[in-house]
């Protein structure tokens, strides 16, 4: 028993297998739900015309490999829901999700009764009664059925509505479509309610027109016998026991697990700050940080389809087991680098150090910005742009037309680096700051992509000036520092607002090459760092200059040219 419950074999094959497997027969369940519930709707006509879209619509079902499908949907959807219950180690969970949860187990104790009296019937006592006839049993015989019904078409629907919300969140379509999506999950059920209502009424209104004449004929044309009464309630009360603890069951099993787990030891969370949380055994990290109250990001409910809940694991990384198929697929999607991994998925079993890497209010736009780049000290070569005289030029034209001249500038800058392999970090009013060796760690390689985007930029400026020769009253110039070294690369920026970029001593000493430029009256000043990791050639004679630059006390080397350096 013990094995069974607090070890891996079944629910950690489920928990593998189960995200996809539960989406998939979920679908398949909502498709059927739809498909009914369009034919119900059409109840607002007759019962009749109900009869007649039911050949066309819920009859499918009974096909025997679609039934079989059907019912293999809903055993696997439901074992793997509940074991997914079962498995979690908190039960801190967003309001929806509780009544998405509480929805979806009572689904088998309110619908029991209506799938006992129609296609259990149908199998086991060779009847096939009419859409009329059932009216009647809800509607005449069994009005608290009846209501009863009503009632579990719109618990099957929000809780459908509910799984397609979370499976639909992380969609790029998504936030634009949601609000059509949510008037259609409104109208459906409303239809369907409405169709219900009015052939329950048409029934009615026969059934005491027509009275006994009536309810008799419509009893012996769907062929129901005593047997087949007296063989429903005796099922009905066997049922009913048995759905009861369907819906207890995974709760009761989880207080067993619980008890297990006080007598082991747990593993501990080290989060920033160094503040410290204690894991139930088998918990996922989502699941620890929910019950400590330390809010996390978690966009499709801790199913893995979104990396919202990304963790940055800082010490124990080799302690976790390797992602599962879903993480994986998560994880590739946003090319995350080795130590990343997803709150929702990993169960730690030794002690863990994480930073989260998304705010608690990210959102699902914010899961699908790629990683890879997040944070980590990496030697980058940088290019600091800037354009001479732009005070002069918005003393000369109008500020409409300094901002056309500017979009043009900015243009022409970022297509010089996307034709380099350059990375368009920052910009200012007037200037930009572009990274390279992001992608190739090697540097000569990022020394001459950077080397390439400076001529690309220079040239893109000649092409400008021509191209804007009557708009512009000056030549436009640009200066650009150049410099190499180490640097922290990451998403900078406020609340969704990030972008790649860098910060360190290297970047501080590129922006102050790029001043030298008016000094020495050059368009270009690269370090010699740049020059003798490069194995670029300077124009003999080009003096060597050595300085504090501003705001620095160590002295840097660097060249100012009038032309770009050769390379070797």
């Amino acid at each position: 028993m013990k094995q069974f419950l607090i070890d891996k074999p079944v629910f950690a094959k489920l928990a593998a297998y189960g995200p996809p497997l539960r989406l998939y027969s979920g679908l398949i369940l909502f498709a059927y739900v739809l498909m009914h519930f369009i034919n119900h709707s059409f109840g607002i006509i007759s019962p009749e015309a109900m009869e007649h879209a039911n050949r066309f619509l819920t009859s499918l079902w009974k096909y025997p490999p679609l039934e079989q499908l059907l019912m293999l949907a809903l055993l696997v959807h439901f074992i793997l829901a509940t074991a997914r219950l079962v498995r979690r180690r908190s039960l801190r969970l967003k309001p929806k999700e509780w009544v998405q949860i509480v929805l979806g187990l009572s689904i088998p104790v309110l619908m029991f009764q209506h799938v006992l009296g129609t296609r259990v019937a149908e199998i086991v006592w060779k009847v096939d009664p009419p859409y009329e006839r059932v009216l009647v049993d809800l509607a005449v015989f069994r009005p608290d059925i009846g209501l009863l019904q009503a009632l579990s078409l719109i618990v099957v629907w929000v809780h459908g509505c509910i799984g397609i919300h979370y499976w639909l969140s992380v969609k790029p379509f998504y936030a634009k479509a949601r609000s059509t999506i949510g008037v259609i999950a409104v109208i459906i059920p409303t239809l369907a309610l409405a169709g219900y209502a009015s052939a329950v009424s048409t029934v009615l209104a026969r059934a005491a027109t027509g009275g006994n004449a009536y309810l008799s004929a419509l009893i012996t044309q769907s062929g129901r016998t005593a047997q087949s009464f007296a063989f429903y309630s005796q099922m009905a009360r066997y049922l009913l026991v048995i759905t009861l603890l369907l819906a207890i069951s995974p709760f009761v099993i989880r207080q067993v697990r619980l008890l297990f787990d006080r007598v082991r030891r747990t593993p501990t969370l080290l989060l920033p700050g160094g503040r410290m949380v204690r894991m139930a055994p088998g918990a996922t990290v989502l699941e620890a940080l929910r019950e400590a109250k330390i809010p996390i990001a978690s966009v499709c409910g801790g199913r893995g389809r979104c990396t919202t809940c990304r963790l940055q694991c800082r010490a124990g990384l080799s302690e976790l087991p390797a992602p599962n198929s879903v993480e994986s697929a998560a994880l590739l999607s946003i090319n995350a680098p080795q130590d990343w991994r997803l709150a929702c998925q990993i169960r730690p079993q030794a002690d863990l150090a994480v930073s989260p890497l998304l705010p608690a209010n990210a959102t699902a736009i914010d899961g699908r910005r790629p990683g890879g780049l997040t944070g980590s000290e990496r030697q980058v070569v940088v290019i600091f742009a800037d354009l001479r005289d732009s005070t002069r030029l918005g003393e000369t034209k109008m500020p409409y037309d300094v901002l056309f001249i500017l979009n043009q500038f900015f243009a022409e800058m970022t297509e010089a680096l996307r034709a380099t392999g350059g990375h368009y970090a920052q910009f200012t009013g007037d200037g930009l700051m572009a990274l390279y060796g992001l992608e190739d760690r090697n540097a000569r390689r990022a020394i001459e992509s950077a080397i390439r985007g400076a001529g690309e930029m220079l040239a893109r400026i000649d092409k400008l000036n021509s191209h804007l020769k009557s708009e512009l009253p000056f030549d436009l110039r640009i200066g650009l520092g150049i410099h190499i070294g180490e640097a922290i690369v990451g998403e900078m920026g406020p609340p969704r607002r990030e972008q790649i970029s860098a910060i360190g001593d290297s970047i501080n000493t590129a922006a102050r090459l790029e001043s030298k430029c008016k000094e020495h009256g050059v368009p270009l000043v690269i370090s010699a760092d740049v020059v003798i990791r490069g194995k670029l050639q300077i124009p003999e004679g080009t003096p060597i200059h050595r300085e504090s630059l501003r705001g620095k006390e160590r002295e840097v080397s660097y060249y100012a040219l009038a032309a770009l350096p050769d390379i070797l």
